[in-house]
């Protein structure tokens, strides 16, 4: 079920880059966080990698990356379950954190974790300040122009929620009128605003729309349905409202033209799916739940 371009390597490949050893992890806090992805020797250093995957030695921006031994990666650092800071460790958890640290280990790449406002994410790959969004950014014809995309690693629906015991939708309709929290430049705000009538609010990251629901402040919040269920299930008095909307595919992002890094990112995503990493670290966070698999 996924889209894109389908890249095919010798089985003998696949065990060489699997079989990468010495991997060590490590995440700070804050805008800024790491993890360290090292081999066992010369042989599996990041350029060996790279150029065992693409056929020759990497170029453009992926030879830059892959030169300096580190990937920066930027995601949302207030998005759980998708990633967070632990209060406990001052680290970054997550399903896109994990997932991020997996392509790490594939290429290995040492992880660097940027956490920029989600609306200049972007710009920000364009003018080079990050090497790729890893924060369940959803291809959408608009951000094709601009961005290139790697095949989908999750799938996840848009769903609205309501205060707990409030009204159910029985469809976008029912939210013409209504104050409706989303997060600034998703694909939450562009549904609402071409489908609805409703009063959209926005704000920096969908959960900081919680607190105005749960205060009255909002009628509904719209975010992608495992956001709403991690804030229920933390506690918060909320609850689904109605159906799904839609369901959309979510991908890494990066600059346009740069079809190495691409092909090195596609190749961590289709190695993830295939060897079952991504649909663990799925069910991890996700309470059981394969998003791996398009519904």
């Amino acid at each position: 079920m996924r889209k894109g371009k389908t890249y095919i390597w010798a089985a003998a490949l696949l065990v060489a880059v699997v079989a990468l050893a010495g991997v060590a992890a490590a995440c700070g806090s804050s805008s800024s966080s790491s993890s360290t992805a090292s081999a066992s020797s010369a042989a599996s250093s990041p350029m060996d990698i790279a150029t065992k995957i693409l056929g020759h030695a990497p170029t453009g921006l992926a030879a830059k990356i892959v030169g300096a031994g580190q990937v920066i990666v930027a995601n949302d650092a207030n998005y759980p379950p998708q990633s967070s800071i632990d209060k406990s460790t001052g680290k970054m958890v997550g399903f896109d954190v994990d997932t991020a640290l997996k392509m790490g280990q594939l290429l290995g790449l040492k992880v660097v974790f940027k956490n920029p406002a989600w609306e200049t994410i972007p710009a920000g790959l364009q003018q080079g300040r990050y090497d790729v969004s890893i924060g369940s950014m959803t291809i959408t014809p608009e951000r094709q122009k601009v961005l290139d995309f790697t095949d989908p690693y999750y799938y996840t629906s848009g769903q609205v929620f309501v205060k707990k015991g409030g009204t159910q939708i029985t469809g976008p309709q029912d939210l013409n009128g209504k104050k409706v929290g989303v997060g600034a430049a998703t694909t939450y705000y562009d549904y609402l605003k071409k489908n609805t009538k409703a009063d959209v609010k926005t704000y920096q990251t969908d959960a900081d729309a919680f607190p105005d629901l749960a205060n009255g402040n909002l009628d509904f919040v719209m975010t992608a349905g495992p956001t709403g269920q991690q804030a229920i299930l933390s506690g918060q008095p909320f609850e689904f409202s109605g159906k799904p909307l839609y369901y959309e595919d979510l991908a890494f992002a990066i600059k346009q033209g740069e079809p190495d890094w691409l092909a090195l990112l596609n190749y961590s995503v289709q190695t993830m799916h295939q060897d079952g990493s991504l649909t663990a670290m799925s069910k991890k966070w996700y309470n059981g739940m394969d998003l791996t698999v398009k519904q």
